[in-house]
C-alpha cells in the first residue's frame, strides 16, 4: 500500500511539473566580445509596424520598456539625455497561434497486443470538439547593440504559453518577469582567456 501511496504523490508532481509555464530562455552573443568594458546603456522605443506589433498595446509595450530600464539600472548607468551609450536595447513581443501537440495523442488510444503497443482511433475523441488544440505562444526578444559599431552583440529571447483570455495586468506581469528573466543571462558568462 505504501508503494501505491508514493507512485501516487510521484505521479502527482511529475504531473504538475509539466503543467508549469516556465519560460524558455535562450541567449546567443558575439563571441570575444568585451562585455566588461560596458557601463552605460539606453533603452530604445519599439516600432509599431507591423500587423503582429499593432495587435500588442502600447501600454504593455510602454511597461516592458520601463521593466528593463529598471533591470538595467541595476547594473548598469542610463545614458545622460544627448550622450552616447555604451550599448543600445530593443525589444519586440511576437504572439503566435501554435498547435498542442499533446493533442494529437488525445485523438487515439493505446492497446496491447502480443509483445508491443499499437495506436487505434479513440472512440472518446470524435465529434464535434474533437481535435486540435491550439493556444498563444508568446515570445520576448531583446537585443543588445554595441552603441559605437551599431552591430549586435547579445540576443535573449523567452517564450511562454500564454491564456487566451489573459487580462492586461496579468499580461504585464508575466512580461515583467520575462524581461527578469532574460536580463539575468546578460552579461554572457565567459570563459577565461588562456
Amino acid at each position: 500500500m505504501k508503494k501505491f501511496t508514493w507512485l501516487i504523490v510521484l505521479s502527482s508532481i511529475l504531473l504538475f511539473a509539466g503543467c508549469t509555464t516556465q519560460p524558455n530562455v535562450e541567449t546567443d552573443h558575439q563571441a570575444n566580445y568585451d562585455f566588461s568594458a560596458l557601463k552605460t546603456f539606453s533603452v530604445v522605443e519599439t516600432k509599431q509596424d507591423t500587423k503582429e506589433d499593432i495587435l500588442i498595446s502600447p501600454f504593455t509595450l510602454s511597461h516592458i520598456h520601463s521593466a528593463l530600464d529598471s533591470e538595467l539600472g541595476k547594473r548598469y548607468q542610463s545614458a545622460a539625455s544627448g550622450a552616447k551609450p555604451d550599448f543600445i536595447v530593443s525589444y519586440h513581443v511576437v504572439v503566435e497561434e501554435k498547435i498542442d501537440p499533446r493533442s494529437y495523442d488525445d485523438l487515439y488510444g493505446f492497446g496491447f497486443y502480443g509483445r508491443g503497443y499499437y495506436r487505434y482511433p479513440s472512440p472518446f475523441f470524435h465529434g464535434p470538439g474533437a481535435g486540435l488544440r491550439v493556444y498563444n505562444q508568446g515570445s520576448l526578444i531583446i537585443d543588445i547593440v554595441d552603441a559605437k559599431t551599431d552591430k549586435p552583440i547579445w540576443r535573449g529571447v523567452s517564450e511562454k504559453r500564454l491564456s487566451r483570455g489573459m487580462a492586461p495586468q496579468q499580461q504585464r506581469e508575466v512580461l515583467s518577469k520575462a524581461v527578469t528573466e532574460v536580463i539575468s543571462f546578460f552579461p554572457p558568462v565567459q570563459a577565461a582567456p588562456k
